[in-house]
């Protein structure tokens, strides 16, 4: 074993069969790349990158699905990881001790999971020890699986590389999968194959 130390990139996976009234469902994706471990520490004196926009892209489409729901849908499941982005990661509201709302677009089943996995899935195990959390790359790419043209499924595959300023300057880069599944509330999470690591 190697006498160097460098940082681990850590990943978690919740993967639920998703059971459709037309027959099961196979996520044919492969899993995000985790990305190649580097230093994840940057210069105190390195400035933040500026806030960027997300990304959202329709990925691959199986099934027949009109244009016009296909957008529609692929814009319900970007609000979602948005909403997981800035309650987990992002913000100018640290240091915190908690990521309560980080979970709030997962199933009951999935966010559960999460909570155990939130050391990854949050910022919460720096939170007390960094003063702002900024994203220099959000990605959302959402394939969608369509039956008798309607989304019975969606996949979003996302990638975002974040700064953080304080006591704790770090350049993190979270990248993976989020399986959505329509429930009562919307579309929402009951599955994931996420990775985090450090990145130059």
């Amino acid at each position: 074993m190697s006498a160097s130390v460098r940082p681990v990139t850590r990943v978690a996976s919740l993967i639920i069969a998703l059971a459709l009234t037309a027959g099961g469902c196979r996520d044919g994706d492969q899993a995000a790349a985790p990305p190649a471990p580097h230093s994840s520490e940057s210069s105190p004196t390195a400035a933040a990158p500026k806030p960027v926009r997300t990304k959202l892209t329709v990925g691959t489409v199986t099934g027949h699905l009109a244009k016009k729901e296909q957008r529609r849908v692929v814009a319900a499941a970007g609000r979602v990881v948005d909403r997981w982005f800035e309650a987990a990661y992002l913000g100018d509201d640290y240091p915190r001790r908690r990521v309560d709302k980080a979970f709030a677009g997962f199933t009951p089943g999935a966010r559960s999971q999460a909570h155990a996995d939130r050391a990854l899935l949050t910022n919460e195990d720096i939170g007390r020890r960094i003063d702002a959390a900024i994203a220099s790359r959000r990605l959302v790419q959402v394939d969608v699986l369509a039956v008798r043209g309607r989304a019975a499924g969606l996949t979003a595959r996302f990638t975002l590389d974040l700064a953080t300023t304080g006591k704790v300057t770090r350049k993190v880069r979270v990248r993976g999968r989020l399986f959505l599944t329509r429930t009562e509330r919307g579309w929402q999470v009951f599955g994931y194959d996420v990775s985090k690591g450090g990145r130059r």
